[in-house]
């Protein structure tokens, strides 16, 4: 696994950065040739009449808590995060995964995109979510099948070690789902009672509800991947943002309790816009060994008016929560919620 780092506010001269940034695409990074700290911030001569750049990370689609990492009384927070880039000539060589952490100093997080191996067909198509397997070093990272027209989309199933080294150690098709597959953008993984369940929503644009569906998951440890047959499924309509989409991301905290964004995009310059909500429960019981029941009214927990929220990740299954944004033009963003409908 090969990492590239950069700090998301990196500032660099023009007559000295552009080198550097006019030829990459957007979110690639340069290399980090002292993995074990932070590369060196360029010294920048604030009298300078120099234009400055400043360089945004891109999207984020889908963000799952890692570790928490202290060292000298500093404490990061560390997520996966996916982004949803296409496999078409544009994109096809764009990294699908990063590392991300919390920011040290006023220099912004830090970002290290990975490059890892996917097995099958050559890259991940528009991988929107990751769904972490609660208790265990691994995730399960989803094609979105953004245009509903994707033959055989894949959901894989990514494995790190102490030093986060990330690995694809397998990959499926979708299980059969109980409404036609199209745009899943929120994915998450609950064990209830030692049994895991897989829980995922559409985005649903153009509708005011979509529903959130549960059903058996059982990952082994040669990395097979079995979905059950089964399903159970709630409906949740968010009130806010207007004209949105109800389901961009989700994560599952160890209760049960099921946190879902909702977010509004009209183009790649926005103006975006975003809600968190406790949608739903699961609890113990039902047909399938656990069942579903909407909050009702969904609490709303945080608005996000400019930003696009795509991904909620929850630190070590509780609060604090962080939402990832994927603000198209604009870039990424990650960030701690202030929580104020608990």
């Amino acid at each position: 696994m090969i990492r590239r780092r950069f700090i998301a506010r990196g500032l660099l001269p023009v007559a000295t950065g552009l080198s550097l940034l006019a030829p990459a695409v957007p979110g690639s990074a340069q290399p980090d040739h002292r993995p074990d700290r932070p590369p060196a911030r360029d010294a920048v001569d604030a009298s300078s009449s120099s234009r400055l750049e400043i360089r945004a990370p891109r999207e984020f689609s889908g963000i799952a808590w890692l570790t928490t990492e202290e060292s000298d009384e500093v404490v990061q927070e560390v997520f996966l995060v996916c982004h949803d880039t296409r496999d078409n000539d544009a994109e096809r060589d764009l990294p699908r995964l990063s590392i991300v952490r919390t920011p040290v100093d006023p220099n912004g997080i830090i970002v290290d995109e990975l490059d890892v191996d996917f097995p099958g067909r050559s890259v991940p198509n528009d991988l929107e979510s990751i769904a972490r397997l609660p208790g265990r070093n691994a995730a399960l990272l989803a094609e979105s099948n953004a245009d509903g027209d994707d033959p055989d989309p894949t959901i894989y199933l990514a494995r790190w070690d102490r030093d986060l080294n990330v690995e694809i150690v397998s990959a499926v098709p979708w299980p059969e789902t109980p409404e036609p597959l199209v745009n899943v953008e929120a994915t998450a993984v609950v064990t209830v009672r030692g049994k895991d369940y897989f829980v995922y929503a559409e985005r649903a644009e153009g509708r005011d509800t979509t529903f959130i569906n549960m059903t058996r998951l059982k990952v082994y440890e040669d990395g097979e991947i079995r979905f059950g047959r089964r399903w159970t499924s709630v409906p949740f309509t968010p009130p806010e943002p207007p004209d949105g989409r109800p389901a961009s991301g989700m994560d599952i905290d160890k209760w049960g309790n099921i946190y879902v964004s909702s977010a509004y995009d009209p183009g790649d310059l926005g103006p975006f816009d975003s809600a968190v909500y406790r949608a739903a429960t699961v609890r113990e019981g039902g047909r399938i060994g656990a069942s579903l029941r909407p909050v009702e009214p969904p609490q709303e927990l945080a608005r996000s008016s400019g930003l696009k929220v795509e991904g909620v990740g929850l630190v070590a299954g509780s609060f604090p929560i962080f939402i990832g944004d994927d603000d198209e033009d604009y870039g990424g963003l990650l960030r701690q919620l202030r929580v104020t409908g608990e």
